[in-house]
């Protein structure tokens, strides 16, 4: 194990906050992740506020990785996590642009829907973050 890089990534910090501030124990896990396999490809599905999706790419830059994003998600809620209103999306369009366009993709659509975008065992990591019942992550 290297840990210096562990180390490291334990004082992460992250660039974008927004509520619900839900997985910010985990950031610092995200971003000594993304270094340590340095992905081509990253796919985030469930993304919310952004807050996890954004660490991944906070260390893509922090790391100059050659990593495109893509982060999948209706942004309008579901049972488990609530209904939200359009300020959602916008609120992480908005921040996507600000800092992270040359690398990010917002895909506003359902899982299914954007199975599409991929080809087979071209996502060399994948978070799932969406609806957290057995038979959801399954099939996700």
């Amino acid at each position: 194990m290297d840990y210096k890089s562990l180390l490291a990534v334990s004082s992460f910090s992250p660039e974008i906050l927004n509520r619900p501030d839900s997985w910010v124990g985990h950031l610092p896990f995200s971003a000594w992740l993304m270094n340590t396999l340095s992905p081509t490809v990253f796919v985030e599905l469930g993304t919310h506020s952004g807050n996890s999706y954004f660490s991944f790419c906070q260390a893509v830059v922090e790391n100059n990785l050659a990593t495109v994003c893509y982060a999948v998600d209706t942004w309008q809620g579901d049972e488990h996590a609530g209904f939200y209103a359009a300020d959602v999306f916008a609120q992480v369009s908005q921040d996507n642009a600000a800092k992270y366009a040359a690398f990010s993709r917002l895909l506003r659509m359902t899982f299914d829907e954007a199975t599409g975008y991929f080809a087979e065992g071209s996502v060399d990591l994948l978070h799932i973050d969406g609806f957290h019942s057995y038979e959801a992550v399954a099939h996700d």
